[in-house]
């Protein structure tokens, strides 16, 4: 019996595997090492930016007027503390008050930070600054800026009316806007529930595909969120962005800074390289890794479809997860039928049409929660799915559709029951969260194919 190894928390996860099971490939991201003086180079890419003025000189044309720092929430891993100890550095040579700055977490539909966790997540070099999440639950504190692929782009008013908008964040792959990072932060990371909503419905089409890796002009959703962040800029104030590629220990590898859309785009190409695998061919099963965004449950979830193209239909995919922070606030539905059953009435009345179904019985779902209540469907009715949480089963979470496991032998047991005795190919993706396959042709990239 051979074994895999994955990172899980702090420690590592080994899976075995039955003697009938081929590891066919192991898909790891090529993450380049961040170097030792990776903060001096984060001090140089703000005085010397890949595109448009250095920091400096837009922080003394600011004045006495008004920044605003929007920066990663809780389940993004970047070295915060570290990075804002040298933005606030720049912004205080440039004798900003701290009053003129206020810091805002991106966290879109997110739980709002607490003011521990803000603290934590900001370090020492934020303190005396102002800080809150977006207020995703009051309308009143947005403005609208305009529309875009049909979708009304309303902004947090502050952050649009700030005289500079300085975005920090990391690069990585994202299963619907191909890649984050950029006027992400912005639209959804401070956008209004109708704006969330509207984004969201990019890419549910009749058929779905592929979305994690895609370029930019070829990705609905990016398309929206960098015109809001045009319209944005031309309505007044200025965005400079910080962002970065992070390696295997979550430091950054890579940095670019200036203006937002040509720094993302940069970028996002790197990790394309870094993060993109070339699939050797569909397996008939999947072990896929939520790490390193496996903080809770909803960020667990995403490595699914990051991976799903690289599983055959009718395969067996195993999600392992640490899940540090469980549910971390997502209102898991009551659902007394079993996985087995629920994807036999996946099966049986189509996803489309239960997907239809859904939307009438619940109409809030159609904004936010329609793309992902579709793949869901979708990937019950092509994949079995099978979830290794200790943390998840301990505290008894049921998900409809998915089998949960407290140990990798169970569940491995499990998707060997559903396919049987014959030899299996397998794929393994140890860090799902920031990894996806490159499909071979362009019609790989669709979820039936």
């Amino acid at each position: 019996m051979s074994e895999l190894s994955v990172p899980f928390g702090d420690e590592e996860l080994n899976i075995p595997l039955p003697e009938h099971w081929e590891l066919t490939q192991v898909a790891r991201p090529q993450l380049r090492p961040a170097p030792e003086d990776w903060k001096d180079r984060i001090s140089a890419s703000l005085s010397q930016p890949d595109t448009g003025p250095p920091l400096d000189k837009l922080l003394s044309d600011v004045g006495d007027g008004r920044i605003v720092i929007v920066v990663e929430d809780l389940t993004r891993t970047s070295p915060l503390p570290e990075i804002m100890e040298v933005l606030m550095r720049e912004i205080r040579h440039s004798r900003i008050a701290d009053d003129q700055v206020e810091i805002v977490f991106a966290t879109g539909m997110h739980p709002p930070l607490t003011a521990e966790q803000a603290e934590t997540k900001l370090g020492n070099a934020c303190n005396g600054i102002a800080r809150r999440s977006n207020p995703w639950h009051d309308e009143t504190a947005y403005v609208r800026v305009g529309d875009a692929g049909g979708v009304n782009i309303y902004l947090d008013r502050r952050v649009a009316s700030a005289d500079l908008r300085i975005l920090v964040s990391s690069v990585s792959p994202h299963l619907q806007a191909g890649f984050g990072g950029g006027y992400k932060m912005l639209f959804p990371g401070c956008a209004s529930i109708e704006t969330i909503r509207g984004l969201h419905r990019l890419g549910v089409g009749r058929r779905l595909r592929q979305l994690v890796g895609l370029s930019a002009a070829d990705n609905p959703m990016r398309a929206v969120i960098d015109a809001g962040g045009r319209m944005t800029d031309t309505a007044g104030g200025v965005s400079f962005a910080l962002q970065y590629l992070l390696d295997g220990r979550d430091l950054p590898s890579t940095v670019a800074a200036g203006e937002v859309i040509p720094t993302q785009r940069m970028l996002a190409k790197q990790c394309a390289v870094d993060s993109g695998v070339l699939l050797e061919g569909r397996s008939d099963v999947l072990i896929v890794n939520a790490h390193p965004r496996d903080f809770d449950l909803w960020q667990s979830f995403k490595c699914i479809p990051n991976t799903l193209w690289a599983l055959r239909p009718g395969g067996v995919m195993i999600v392992t997860t640490a899940c540090r922070a469980g549910l971390h606030g997502m209102k898991v539905p009551r659902w007394p039928v079993s996985p087995v059953w629920t994807r036999r009435a996946v099966r049986l009345l189509g996803a489309d049409s239960l997907g239809s179904l859904l939307m009438r019985l619940a109409p809030q779902l159609a904004g936010d929660a329609a793309f992902f209540v579709r793949l869901a469907l979708r990937t019950l009715h092509r994949n079995h799915i099978l979830m290794v949480s200790p943390a998840l089963a301990e505290a008894g979470v049921r998900f409809p559709g998915i089998a949960l496991f407290d140990n990798a032998e169970a569940a491995v047991a499990r998707a060997d029951e559903l396919l049987g005795p014959d030899t299996q190919q397998v794929v393994a993706f140890p860090a799902g969260g920031v990894t996806y396959p490159v499909p071979t042709s362009p019609t790989a990239r669709q979820a039936g194919a």
